[in-house]
Formats: C-alpha cells, sequence, structure tokens
C-alpha cells in the first residue's frame, strides 16, 4: 500500500491531524522511555546510598565497640601492671619481715646457748595486756596525755605500761572505773630504767623540758666512756620492777655532754608518735623471770 500516495490522497485537514497524532505518540514514548531511565537511575542511586548506610550502621557500632574495648582493655593491662607490682612489692616486704623474725629467732637461740653455757636460766617474760582505744587527747604545758577507754574495771591500775606494737606508749598516771589518763612517754613527769639494745649500758629515759616540744626526751646518766652512738636504739631495763623488760623506747639522735662535763646525755626520738596513736596495749600484769 502506497501511505505516502494515501495521505497526499487525504484532505489537507486529515493529513495535518495524523501527524500531530503521530508526534504526539512519538512525544509520549520518548517521555515514558525517560521516565523509566530516571527510576531505574535513581533506584540505583538508593540502592547504593542504602547500603552505604547499612554499611555504616554495622561499622560505627563495630568501630565504637572495638574502640572501647581497646581502650579498656589497655587500662585493664596498666591496672594488672600496677597490681602486679605492688603485689611483687608486698613479697618483698613480707620476705624482709620474715627474715627478721629469723635472724630474731636466732639471736634468741644464740643468747639461749650462751646462757646455758655460762650456766644461766633461759630468760622468761609473759605479759597480761588489755586492749584499749584513745578516746581523747589533752594538750598540757609539759606534753600531751591521753585518755583511754579502760579502766579498773578492765583490770587496768595506776602504774601499768601503756605500749602499740612499735613501743613504749607512757603509763597510767590516773585510773577510774571505765576509762584512765595516760602520762606520754615525752612528758616531764615521765621516768623509766633504760638500756641500750646494742651495749647493754644501763641509763635512765626521762622527759625534758628542754626536748618536750619537739617531741623528744632525754637518755641521762651516760658515763664518759659510754660506747652509745647515732642510731642505737633504747628499751626498758626491766630495773625497779616497774615496767617489764625489752619495750622498745626511741633511737639515738644524737649524744651531748653535760654541763657538768662529767657524763652525757643523749637525745631520743620515740618509736610511736603519742599525737597519731589511736589503739594501745595496756600491761597490767607481767613476769619476767628465769627458769
Amino acid at each position: 500500500m502506497d501511505i505516502a500516495g494515501n495521505l497526499h490522497a487525504l484532505p489537507s485537514t486529515a493529513g495535518s491531524n495524523i501527524c500531530r497524532g503521530l508526534i504526539r505518540i512519538s512525544i509520549t514514548f520518548a517521555a515514558e522511555a525517560l521516565v523509566h531511565l530516571v527510576h531505574a537511575r535513581l533506584g540505583t542511586f538508593l540502592d547504593a546510598l542504602n547500603e552505604r548506610q547499612s554499611v555504616n550502621l554495622i561499622a560505627d557500632p563495630l568501630a565504637s565497640g572495638i574502640g572501647g574495648v581497646f581502650g579498656r582493655g589497655i587500662g585493664y593491662f596498666t591496672e594488672f601492671d600496677e597490681l602486679k607490682a605492688e603485689n611483687e612489692e608486698l613479697k618483698k616486704q613480707l620476705r624482709e619481715n620474715e627474715q627478721l623474725v629469723r635472724d630474731a629467732q636466732l639471736a634468741i637461740e644464740e643468747n639461749n646457748r650462751f646462757r646455758a653455757q655460762a650456766g644461766q636460766p633461759e630468760r622468761q617474760r609473759n605479759l597480761t595486756t588489755v586492749n584499749a582505744e584513745v578516746i581523747s587527747r589533752n594538750p598540757g604545758d609539759t606534753a600531751v596525755t591521753l585518755t583511754l577507754d579502760k579502766g579498773t574495771a578492765h583490770g587496768v591500775a595506776k602504774g601499768d605500761l601503756v605500749t602499740t606494737i612499735d613501743g613504749m606508749v607512757g603509763y597510767v598516771s590516773e585510773a577510774g572505773s571505765k576509762t584512765c589518763e595516760v602520762t606520754t612517754v615525752t612528758d616531764v613527769d615521765m621516768q623509766c630504767g633504760a638500756l641500750i639494745t646494742r651495749t647493754r649500758e644501763t641509763a635512765i629515759a626521762e622527759g625534758s623540758y628542754d626536748l618536750m616540744s619537739e617531741d623528744r626526751l632525754r637518755l641521762s646518766y651516760l658515763t664518759a666512756g659510754n660506747q652509745v652512738v647515732v642510731g642505737d636504739t633504747v628499751e626498758t631495763s626491766g630495773r625497779g620492777g616497774a615496767f617489764p623488760k625489752g619495750i622498745m623506747i626511741g633511737t639515738v639522735e644524737s649524744v651531748q655532754p653535760e654541763e657538768t662535763g662529767i657524763s652525757y646525755y643523749a637525745v631520743l626520738r620515740p618509736f610511736v608518735n603519742v599525737s597519731n596513736v589511736s589503739s594501745v596495749s595496756i600491761i597490767t600484769d607481767f613476769t619476767d623471770t628465769t627458769e
């Protein structure tokens, strides 16, 4: 069929209408194709965007979690190292303390052997104690006195020695039913027989007006030929029977001549800081005998 001829054969108005219809159809097809293309491209873009967001939703918390775990892990390792170092230090101190105990035991055994060789019996000491707490401190003109929460109802009596594991605190100067007053080791009223641990020389430990403000006391009546040196330790001698023997008093800080020049004295730093002590033991009875 000759379409062109037929078109030419149609009236001009009809031909124009057909041409316009064909153009509209072509435009419609083109528009639909363009819409499909845009939809396809947009779908691809949205899919890619969704995938990226999904990855981020997973990756961001994962990265954050890994970072947090890693950070905590470093913290745990650091804390572990610190605890390990502290543990090693405690083990070292324990070994040193165990060595001190062994040394003390060896010294006791050696002393007992010497006593046996010399025909002297072994010395025995038994202490009866009452534990007490410091309930008040009373600053005075001469020194600090302490009030304890134990008294005669607990077996405490005037003159009882008060100690800690480190050494002498003082002695009971007043005893009530449920409390007692303690004259401390640096008080000018304090006086007791003393023994230099290293040389076994005897002297008198006593409070001093000149030294009490420095929390120190005197070791008096040292002979001119004494062998006391800085660093020597001093303990109770037990002479007179008022206090048991072997309670540590303090450490020698200096040795000075008396004004007379005939004898010497030493300045002692007490083993116990009475300003800080809170728990003590009161020696209510003791025996220091030989068998």
